[in-house]
């Protein structure tokens, strides 16, 4: 791919929608979680208005519990945008791998493609991180974010307190189990090569997310990049 062809306005983006939200029971039973609203918008109004600003103007949904409600609101809050926009109804219950199955066949071959939830709010440099993508050959860049802990930390040094803070801003993560590498808090975004599509059965996967980026990773083109800007899932 040259590095003409590195516009977003080129790249298709997944915006998996189709989940229960069961977790903000009872508002979600009447109405899908990208919906609700915040400040008198829903929650995909501003993750559509971010994907707009960026530059993406070619749209997948793959839908699922309630997806009429999103189709309609889509195609009427932005029927007046030059888009793109393609929904697939890939049924209630459907895990993700399943639904990229029903519409995988829209995205070219060995083509790149962002890969993101529907009800998270962000506003970060998207194009740099397709860059990074782009120039690192990868099959996947998994994107992650600094947050504030909610609770103390305590900070020692040799099993004695040096400090105690409140709201503390965590990077890193060290695993346990004798594990010298450091982990990141995982932010969502992904930027996904088509061909990493065949390296797990789609139509079986059970985990897809820890599948692919297994089988990406051992393949050494599985890729981090670190967002520098907001993010509030």
């Amino acid at each position: 791919m040259a590095i003409s062809d590195l516009s977003i306005h080129e790249r298709w983006v997944v915006v998996l929608c189709g989940g229960r939200g069961s977790r903000l029971a009872p508002i979600t039973n009447t109405i899908p979680k990208p919906l609700i609203k915040i400040h008198e918008k829903p929650i995909l109004w501003y993750v559509f208005q971010a994907l707009l600003k960026y530059g993406f103007r070619q749209f997948i949904f793959p839908l699922g519990y309630k997806g009429g409600m999103i189709k309609e609101f889509v195609t009427q809050e932005f029927k007046d945008r030059d888009c793109k926009l393609f929904f697939f109804n890939t049924g209630v219950d459907t895990p993700i791998a399943q639904r990229l199955k029903k519409v995988e066949d829209v995205i070219p071959e060995h083509d790149d493609f962002f890969l993101i939830n529907g009800d998270t709010l962000f506003d970060f440099d998207v194009q740099r991180m397709y860059k990074f993508h782009h120039d690192k050959s990868a099959l996947l860049t998994l994107s992650s974010i600094d947050y504030i802990s909610s609770y103390g930390i305590i900070l020692e040094e040799n099993n004695q307190v040096t400090d105690f803070v409140y709201g503390g801003k965590i990077s890193r993560i060290f695993m346990d189990e004798g594990c010298a590498v450091e982990g990141h808090r995982n932010a969502g975004f992904t930027w996904v090569n088509k061909d990493a599509l065949q390296l797990v059965n789609l139509s079986k996967c059970s985990n897809f997310e820890d599948e692919l980026i297994h089988e990406a990773a051992k393949k050494g083109r599985a890729y981090h990049y670190r967002i520098d800007g907001s993010w509030f899932p």
